[in-house]
Parts: structure tokens; sequence; C-alpha cells
């Protein structure tokens, strides 16, 4: 009997789930760089980052669909050292994102259910979902894949209806205007706009990691993307729309303001089943990335730049389980001393260079590998698959250069510490 794995819908599902999840905590991206500029760099990142980044790894998968997934994918483009420094970094931009996610479920537990809960409640909350993930991951696709499938349709049934009561509301005069947050210039807006935008439409290689969970995911993996995009976008952009409409205030907002929106157009049943729908997202998004960070991380391990602790897997499930421990402690962790926009931004700062390397890669396999087969192949010869490239990494750069630099310091020692640990590595084994 072969291992069980996800169907196209379950992956489509996955999807969902650990790329979108709804727009529950994207809120504070209003309140930062104004309703205009939110609306716009949402749908601007979604054209000229998410799009070229569904093409580049609908198109890598297809090519190497192999557990690891973009980590498989540098070291087949730059060897075995480059293959371990980049897969590091995708490990650790992930273990940021992931961060983010057990944080935000505690974060809308105090504001809507218990506002006055002290810091031990929040705080044994998001060790508790951390642990929870850890163990259901454990048990493997058979658990977390029909815990897919429920999830998206919790998140979705509630956004309809907000969307459904609220539409009517939205007045589009009101972006004929930018309004410029007080004490906030149009740099540093249009920096977090976008910075939200990479966030939300990021990551779409991440589930390429656990590609062989995947059942024909050489052609499924690229169709349940472009349907994945289409869920996205319209679940970030019409509901952040009509909460604008519902709560002009948008200057005091925060990362559960869609809670009070809900509240407002259906009162207090529908808040509690859209608290209940953003606790659930945050439960998938955290589930999700457990399992295609476990399974990078594995990959990684399995070829001797880890302990092989990190590889061991659970002989009842064969699922990573040494890698899935290992992510429960440092999540553990870094929960405890980060708060939600620090992981978000230094998180993003993490992963630009490696986007950028991640198009140099895309490329370098076209002329260094050009009859490697490619099932999905992005179209125009040379000059389009240059351009989904070249757009997305100009972004990258424009961000990098104008990030907060408060989080440098955060930041540089974290991209340097893949060198450090393959040093360091090297020195143990020879003990």
């Amino acid at each position: 009997m072969g291992k069980r794995r996800m169907p196209f819908w379950t992956t489509v599902a996955a999807m969902f789930v650990i790329y979108c999840g709804g727009p529950f905590g994207i809120e504070e991206v209003v309140p930062r760089s104004g309703p205009t500029l939110a609306i716009a760099g949402m749908l601007f990142m979604a054209i000229f980052w998410g799009i070229p980044s569904i093409l580049q790894n609908s198109e890598l998968i297809s090519a190497i669909p192999m557990e690891g997934g973009v980590y498989q994918w540098y070291k087949k483009s730059w060897g075995p050292y480059w293959g371990f420094q980049l897969g590091w970094l995708e490990w650790l931009t992930w273990m940021f994102d992931a961060a983010l996610y057990p944080t935000l479920l505690a974060e809308y537990f105090v504001v809507f259910i218990w506002p006055d809960a002290p810091f031990s409640i929040s705080w044994g909350l998001t060790i508790g979902v951390i642990w929870l993930a850890v163990f259901l991951n454990i048990r493997g696709v058979k658990t977390v894949g029909p815990l897919f499938n429920l999830l998206i349709w919790i998140q979705v049934m509630p956004l309809l209806v907000l969307v459904y009561y609220g539409i009517g509301l939205i007045d589009l005069n009101i972006y004929k205007a930018l309004h410029i947050p007080p004490e906030t210039d149009l740099n540093t807006a249009l920096v977090f706009a976008m910075i939200f935008g990479m966030w939300n439409f990021s990551g779409y290689s991440g589930l390429a990691s656990a590609a062989d969970e995947i059942e024909d995911s050489v052609h499924n993996y690229p169709r349940a993307l472009f349907i994945t995009m289409g869920l996205s976008i319209a679940a970030y952009v019409l509901p952040l729309m009509v909460g604008i409409a519902v709560d002009p205030n948008w200057y005091t907002w925060d990362e559960a303001q869609l809670n009070l929106v809900a509240f407002a157009l259906g009162g207090s049943a529908f808040a509690w089943w859209f608290s209940f729908a953003a606790q659930t997202s945050n439960f998938g998004l955290i589930n999700g990335e457990m399992l295609l960070m476990s399974h990078l991380l594995k990959a990684i391990a399995d070829d001797g730049h880890l302990p092989k602790i990190v590889s061991m897997q659970n002989k009842k499930h064969a699922t990573p389980i040494g890698a899935l421990i290992a992510q429960g402690v440092i999540l553990s962790i870094m929960t405890t001393g980060m708060k939600f926009i620090d992981l978000l931004v230094v998180g993003t700062w993490i992963s630009i260079p490696l986007y950028i390397i991640g198009f140099a890669v895309f490329i370098s396999l076209r002329y260094t590998q050009p009859d490697l087969p490619r099932p999905f192949r992005v179209p125009g010869g040379m000059i389009f698959p240059w351009l989904t490239a070249l757009i997305p990494a100009a972004i990258a750069i424009y961000i990098l250069i104008y990030t907060p630099e408060k989080y440098l310091a955060e930041t540089v020692p974290l991209l340097l510490s893949g060198f450090v640990l393959h040093w360091l590595w090297r020195r143990i084994r020879k003990l």
C-alpha cells in the first residue's frame, strides 16, 4: 500500500490555508499606509510580485518535484554548499512567517474575547497552538489533509457573508486621495503597503518542500497555484474595502479590526463567527507551515548539513518528527520575545535577498540545464522569463533599501547564520 497523498482539491485547500487564510491580521496595513495605498499596494503586488512568483515556481516544481522543494532547486543550480546556505535562509524565512500566526491567534483572543487577559494567558495560548500543530503534523497527511478541506470552508464562508452585506457600502471616492497616515511620509507608507503585499503574495514555493505529499505534484501544483491566487486577491481586497467603508477611522485600526467590522454589520453572533474563522485561519497557517518547513529541514539534514536527529522519522506515520520537534522548540522561543510587527519586518528583510537569489536560480537553470524536462514552462522564449525575474527583483530591492533601519541589527546576524552553522557543524563532525 503506497503512501497517502493529497489529491488536487485538497492541495488547493492546503494552498489557500497556507498561502492566504483570509484577511485576518492584515488590517494593520491600513493605519500604516492609509486606505488607498493599502488597497493599491495589494493589487500592485498581486500583479507584479505574485503572478511572476507563481509562474517561476510552477516551472521549477514541474522540473524538480522533490522533497525539500527550493532547497533541491538551489542545490541543483549552484551546488551543495550554496544549496545549504539558501535552503537554510528559506527555512528561517518560513519560521518567522510561522511565528506570526500563533501570535495573531493570541492577539485576536485578547482583543475580542478577553481584553483584560494577563500576559500569561496569551503566552500560554501561543505555546499551546505551536505544540498542537507539532502533534497534528506528526500524524501526517491523513490528519492535516482533511483539516485543510475543513478549514478552507470555515475561513471562506464568513468572508462571503461580510462582502455580501458590506459591498454596497463601498465608496470608491475615498480612493481618489492617498490619505497618508499622520506622522508618516509617502515613502514609508508605500514601503509598508508593499511589505504587506509581499507577505500576502509570497511563499508559493513553500508547499513544494512537501512535494512527496502531493498527488501528481508535477501537474497539480501549478494548476492549484493559479486557483489559489485568484481566491487570495478576492479574500484580501474585498473585505478590506468593506472594512474601510464601515469603519472610516482607519488610523486607529489594529490587527483584529475586521472582527469589529463584522460586529457592526451583523451583530455579536456574526462577530463571534468571524472571530472563530480568524482563529482557525491562524491555526491552519501554522499547521501548513509546520508541514512544509519540516520537510525542508529534513531534506537539509538528510544531506548531512544538520545533526541526524533532525532527519528522524516517525515509524508509524513516516513524518519528520525530528524536524517538527526542533521547530516547535524554536518557535516557542521566538514568540516569547518578539511582537507581531517585529516578526513580520525581520522576516521580510531575511526573505528579500533570498527572493532575489531565487529569481536568479530560475534564470540560471534555464541556461545551465536547458534540456531539463519542464512539463510547465513559462512561455515567451527567454524574454518573458527575464521579465518575471527583473520586475519583482526591482520591487524587492526598493523595499530592502527603504525598510526602517532599526531592524537591520536583528536581520544581519540571521542572514549570516548559515555560514556560521555550516562552519560549526563541520568542526563538530571532525571531533
